[in-house]
């Protein structure tokens, strides 16, 4: 009998739970398409919004270029240890290096909008 009881209670239980397994999907499938169809808009807020909505704006880079500049000043002020002759040598050679890396890039995204117009220059030769 005490197996008959074990086994007869197991069937109960899992009944019960075959019961609130399906009365849960039911609920939980009906649910998902109700949110899907009235979830609203989230608005980025907090700082990620902010940082988002800033770089998009027009005053974006020059702000970044301002602060980029600064950054490289203090940094080299905090290099040289107020050595001056030092100071201005490191400025220096990163003055020469962003000029020699900007005509680079100049030139290199000057091709790729020269490329497509090639039939021009074939005429003059």
């Amino acid at each position: 009998m005490a197996t008959s009881g074990r086994s007869g209670s197991s069937k109960n239980s899992r009944s019960t739970s075959k019961k609130t397994t399906r009365s849960t999907s039911s609920r939980s499938s009906s649910s998902r398409g109700n949110s899907r169809k009235n979830a609203p808009v989230k608005e980025d807020t907090g700082f990620a919004g902010v940082v988002k909505k800033f770089a998009s704006s027009k005053a974006a880079s020059p702000i970044i270029f301002i602060a980029a500049v600064l950054l490289i000043v203090g940094i080299d002020l905090l290099v040289s240890w107020n050595k001056y002759d030092l100071f201005f040598k490191i400025l220096g050679i990163e003055v020469l290096i962003a000029v020699v890396v900007w005509v680079i890039l100049t030139l290199v995204f000057s091709r790729k909008n020269t490329a497509g117009s090639e039939d021009e220059y074939e005429d003059e030769v």
